[in-house]
Order: structure tokens, then sequence, then C-alpha cells
């Protein structure tokens, strides 16, 4: 009995690393199609989708589930789990360890497990709003934005 759940520990153990290990960074040209789709989905506006663009989400009544669409389609959340932070961990400092700091002050300052029960949408922006202001430069070197204000 003790040797089963031993191995049911060390099985559920190495299916949890491999889950994390199995996240692959997105590239600048994966972000735009993830873009492109999630424009496409809630038929954003070429003036709101130019800011999205840029890392700019203003108020707008497509934001929030625009943000989501995004987030999840360069996995780094999902619905039933919410934000992974090993793989924003793997995104956005895989190439430039510089990049640490405030990857990781952002996900302490941000980062909620949806305690407040809002709707995924609301959920989704909450915690990247929070923590894009902090990354804004982050994301767009990594990405290939050209603006950096």
């Amino acid at each position: 009995m003790k040797f089963q759940l031993v191995c049911l520990l060390v099985c559920g153990l190495a299916l949890q690393a491999f889950a994390a290990a199995k996240f692959e960074p997105r590239t600048p040209e994966d972000a735009l199609k993830a873009h492109e789709e999630c424009r496409e989905e809630y038929n954003v506006p070429d003036e709101i989708y130019e800011q999205y663009l840029q890392y700019n989400f203003p108020d707008h009544k497509r934001t929030k589930c625009y943000i989501k669409c995004w987030v999840e389609k360069m996995g780094i959340f999902t619905e039933k789990k919410g934000f992974d932070e090993k793989a924003i961990y793997k995104q956005y400092t895989r190439n430039n360890t510089q990049y640490l700091s405030s990857v990781q002050h952002g996900l302490e300052k941000c980062i909620d497990h949806n305690e407040w029960e809002s709707d995924v949408c609301t959920f989704a922006h909450r915690v990247f709003s929070c923590w894009l202001p902090i990354n804004r430069h982050v994301v767009r070197a990594v990405l290939g934005t050209q603006k950096d204000n």
C-alpha cells in the first residue's frame, strides 16, 4: 500500500513537471497571430486594435475579454487554472534574465486566484492590467513591438 502511494506521488510530480516543461515560449509572430485571432473573435475596431498591438489596453467594452483571449492564446492563462506563473517567467525571462526582477515583482503584486469569483474576462483583465504596467517594457522587448512608452 505504501509503495502504491509513493508511486502515485512520484508519478503525479513527474506529470506536473512535464506539464510545466511543455510550455513553449511564444514568438512575436505567435503574439501577432493571437492578436489577430482575438481581434476577429471580438470584432475590435481599428483604432482600439492599434492600441492593443502596442500593449495599451484602453477602457473599451471589448478589452476585458480580448485580454483573456490573448493571454489564453499565448499559453499563460487558462479558465480552469488562471495565470501560469512558470509560463510567464519562461515567456518573458528565457532569453534575458535582466527582466527577472520586474516580472517577479509584477507577479507578486498582481497574481491572484480569483478569490473574488469574478467572471473569467474580469479575472484575466484584473491581473494582466495590474502586471502589464510594471512589465510593458518587457513584453514589448520580448514580443518585438516598436514603441516603449
